[in-house]
């Protein structure tokens, strides 16, 4: 009975490892993270992580800034049963898939890489179908994702669509609500900013946008943006009790 008992085991055992898959992400970006995948969840001072096995398929994984409980990613990765899925994730939460490698040949590494097929929220839109490799876009709150187009080119085209409103109130109202759902740098706050008419307006928008920015030390480029000296003093009276 006991060697029956064993050999169960030792199959449910061996059929538990044959199907597990592996993610090692990187995060090029300071700070520590508390990182999810599936059930597992870590935190370090390297900011490479490690998950072994993972069930093949779909993979929830979710990046949280720790030191101020931010979302930087939240999406779907597909990694197929028996393969080890190696990914980046940038400054700006685009995570880049670099390898996916059968564990039976997988080197632990950041090499081999293959190339970008783009995933619009989490489903994949072309290429080889048996890679699953590509760009994850940046999670940005409320469910909003980027739709497999890189941050930069959706932030011009929002720029634009500002820069086309013909009143400052409504510029304003569409900035507040872009910002509420994206982490945006010093640099293009102060690029909507210069689409505003008024510094009572890039004012209003410069405070609203503060807690969004994940480059707080560079916000002094916004000084450039005000027509008075008064409305960028207002500005850091305003940051300095945040």
């Amino acid at each position: 009975m006991k060697k029956i008992y064993f050999t169960f085991a030792l199959v449910l055992l061996t059929c538990t490892f044959a199907h597990a898959s592996e993610l090692l992400l990187r995060i090029n970006r300071k700070g520590q993270f508390i990182v999810s995948a599936s059930s597992q969840t870590q935190t370090n001072n390297f900011n490479t992580y490690q998950f072994y096995n993972l069930y093949g398929g779909t993979t929830q994984v979710k990046v949280v800034d720790k030191l101020n409980g931010q979302v930087i990613f939240k999406n779907n990765l597909h990694i197929p049963e028996g393969y080890q899925l190696i990914a980046e994730l940038d400054i700006y939460g685009t995570m880049t898939i670099v390898a996916n490698n059968p564990l039976a040949n997988s080197n632990g590494g950041w090499s081999n890489n293959v190339g970008t097929i783009n995933y619009g929220n989490g489903n994949y839109s072309g290429g080889n179908q048996n890679n699953h490799c590509g760009t994850y876009p940046n999670y940005q709150g409320d469910g909003y994702y980027n739709q497999g187009q890189s941050t930069n080119n959706y932030f011009n085209q929002f720029v634009t669509s500002l820069r086309n409103e013909s009143f400052d109130s409504n510029r304003l109202q569409n900035a507040k609500v872009y910002a509420a759902k994206t982490n945006l740098s010093a640099n293009q706050i102060k690029e909507i900013a210069a689409t505003f008419t008024f510094d009572s307006n890039r004012l209003d928008w410069a405070k609203a946008a503060y807690g969004s920015c994940y480059d707080k030390g560079n916000y002094f480029l916004l000084r450039e943006t005000f027509t008075f000296s008064s409305s960028y003093s207002d500005l850091q009276d305003y940051i300095s009790v945040q």
